[in-house]
């Protein structure tokens, strides 16, 4: 992000710069029809660049509410909001700030400055042209004290080309996703595969702060809800937790790589095969899609409900889960997302 050097920037009364225009509200504004190809539609928001649609050009003009030409900064009337319009509009309720020095670059760069100010206004002291004609905001000035159009359109040009070229650059990136053959995986009760044992309640009035992950029914953050002290009922590192309850999202499973302490609304899966990291991470999703598809903040997914509960998993021509293959697998696609991440950084 460019910085810039405001210091020496220069306090301009907007009546001394702008022409001030008041859009009067249209009595028939929801008779407007849409048109996908048709001209935008402003009206006071403080969303979407204060387009609301897009609506018929002709209509506007049959009716009486001509469109209003682009090249302007648009304002609220009873709302802080602020927004240039580079092209031709229709209106309602909006008053127009133009000046003909003005393009579309330093017009975007004088919308995001009045956007700290506008915010000042609110419903009970509601701006209007004359409030706007006297607003003083501070801007790049010339040493007459008249505004820099050149300096402002230069520096927003130079975010927009670099913004541009960021956004082609992203698209170069692969989004592509191979679909898995599963036709042939075969089912597997969690009892068989996992040690499944219950999580222990800790309150948060008997939590002592320290460094040891505690895990809630959380669906962020590796389910980290908090770090403590309290170690009387930790579990190992290389094992999964499952939330069976809470908001955060029933079934969501993590791979905890150090020991931790699991709240009681999760379950720990002690595995019983040799679990590598990307073995985990595997499992985690099958098992995230049982809890999703079955069981609810309603439903909670109970202990013995879990040990009789199936995954199903890639086998080996024996019949035997194929843990090589989802080792080998999760490796390529954690590859992949670290490739896209360091072309994301070299981007941005």
């Amino acid at each position: 992000m460019t910085l810039l050097d405001i210091s020496s920037w220069s306090p301009i009364r907007l009546g001394d710069v702008f022409e001030f225009e008041g859009i009067k509200q249209a009595r028939t504004q929801l008779a407007i029809p849409d048109d996908e190809n048709g001209i935008p539609y402003v009206i006071q928001s403080i969303r979407n660049n204060m387009v609301v649609r897009r609506v018929s050009r002709q209509w506007l003009i049959d009716h009486d509410e001509p469109p209003v030409p682009g090249n302007a900064i648009a304002l609220g009337v009873t709302l802080p909001a602020v927004s240039y319009q580079r092209d031709e509009f229709g209106a309602s309720q909006v008053i127009t700030a133009r000046n003909p020095r003005m393009n579309e670059y330093s017009g975007i760069f004088i919308a995001a400055v009045l956007g700290r100010y506008v915010t000042r206004f609110t419903y009970d002291d509601k701006p209007g042209i004359s409030k706007y004609e006297n607003l003083v905001i501070h801007l790049p000035a010339l040493e007459d004290g008249t505004p820099d159009w050149h300096l402002m359109g230069a520096f927003m040009r130079k975010i927009f080309d670099s913004t541009t070229a960021k956004l082609y650059a992203l698209k170069g990136i692969s989004t592509s996703h191979t679909a898995v053959d599963v036709t042939a995986w075969k089912a597997f009760k969690l009892d068989e595969l996992f040690d499944i044992k219950k999580g222990t309640r800790l309150t948060r009035a008997n939590m002592k702060i320290g460094d040891i992950p505690f895990i809630g029914a959380a669906n962020i953050n590796n389910g980290i809800t908090s770090y403590i002290a309290n170690n009387e009922h930790l579990h190992p590192s290389g094992t999964l937790t499952v939330a069976y309850n809470g908001n955060g999202g029933t079934g969501k499973t993590f791979y905890q790589n150090e020991s931790f302490w699991a709240s009681d609304d999760v379950h720990i899966l002690y595995p019983r095969f040799v679990m590598t990291r990307n073995i985990a991470l595997f499992i985690a999703t099958a098992i995230e899609r049982v809890g999703r598809d079955k069981y609810g903040f309603a439903d909670k997914w109970k202990l013995e409900y879990m040990r009789n509960d199936e995954i199903k998993l890639p086998v080996s021509a024996d019949g035997t889960v194929d843990w090589a293959y989802m080792d080998n697998y999760m490796g390529h696609i954690i590859q992949g997302a670290l490739t896209d991440i360091k072309a994301l950084n070299d981007i941005l």
